[in-house]
């Protein structure tokens, strides 16, 4: 793709078990640092224990069953950016933040989502998984209802298809100077269980569940023994292959750790609507 632009680093994180707390922090701190004048930040990352993200417009007490999320030993977290409920469990979650500045990140939300769908397919196709990138809209008109679907039944353009099943669930959110757009890539079958999380009827839950199994699809179900390192791996390759930025590998200082969990408290005092962990 053109030259390689040496002067500008892509750091990649390939992070540890976090907590949903640190996650969503951390993507938060990674966008306030491309505010302040960072660069470009991929982060690979997953879940000590399942969780369950939901938008952030949306109404957790209404959607969520609390007492089901206690007993299975989950966490509930709200993200930064749009959209509805994902389960996280065992899955391979990403992050990509940047500056506005950068445009070769795309000049809007449509074209940045394009942009980082190559990045994510190309490092599929590393790992065996082929994909292609369309609007899945059509495929999903007729059960929409009034029914609010999870993420992985509610379609958006470009998202990552295999064989008309979702891959890949992503969110987007832009500030006046930053990007930060994060998404789920489900290795196992545990996301199917959302479900059993919401705050809907038996019948409605066993139909969700139903749809998810034949609308969405995950690394497990496409390929064999793909572990996180691995994954993590191709992903980056596609990135590196698509975008014309020399990468590196830069883990978290211990003063960023420091300062993302000094956010966590923050949070938790003043803003018990942004995370709830119980």
């Amino acid at each position: 793709m053109g030259r390689v632009l040496y002067f500008y680093i892509m750091r990649f994180i390939v992070d540890k078990l976090r907590s949903a707390e640190f996650n969503m922090a951390a993507d938060m701190y990674l966008l306030g640092r491309c505010v302040e004048g960072g660069g470009l930040t991929v982060r690979f990352y997953s879940w000590e224990r399942p969780s369950v993200t939901v938008g952030y417009m949306q109404d957790a007490a209404g959607e969520l069953d609390m007492d089901a999320l206690r007993e299975y030993g989950a966490a509930w977290i709200r993200r930064p950016t749009g959209g509805r409920a994902v389960l996280h469990d065992g899955d391979i979650t990403y992050s990509c933040t940047f500056p506005k500045s950068l445009t070769v990140m795309g000049s809007g939300i449509t074209e940045t989502y394009r942009i980082i769908t190559d990045c994510l397919m190309e490092g599929l196709a590393r790992a065996s998984i082929r994909c292609a990138a369309h609007d899945s809209d059509n495929d999903i008109k007729g059960i929409r209802r009034d029914v609010k679907l999870p993420c992985f039944l509610a379609p958006n353009r470009n998202e990552i298809m295999v064989d008309g099943r979702k891959l890949v669930g992503s969110a987007q959110k832009r500030t006046a100077n930053a990007v930060l757009q994060h998404g789920s890539i489900p290795v196992t079958t545990a996301y199917r269980k959302l479900p059993d999380f919401l705050r809907i009827d038996e019948s409605e839950k066993e139909k969700q569940i139903r749809l998810l199994a034949s609308k969405s699809c995950c690394i497990d179900e496409l390929t064999s023994g793909a572990a996180f390192e691995s994954l993590a791996e191709c992903l980056m390759d596609g990135f590196l292959s698509i975008l014309p930025f020399k990468g590196e590998l830069i883990p978290w200082t211990f003063q960023e750790e420091a300062e993302i969990n000094n956010m966590i408290r923050d949070f938790n005092k003043t803003n018990v609507k942004f995370c709830k962990i119980k």
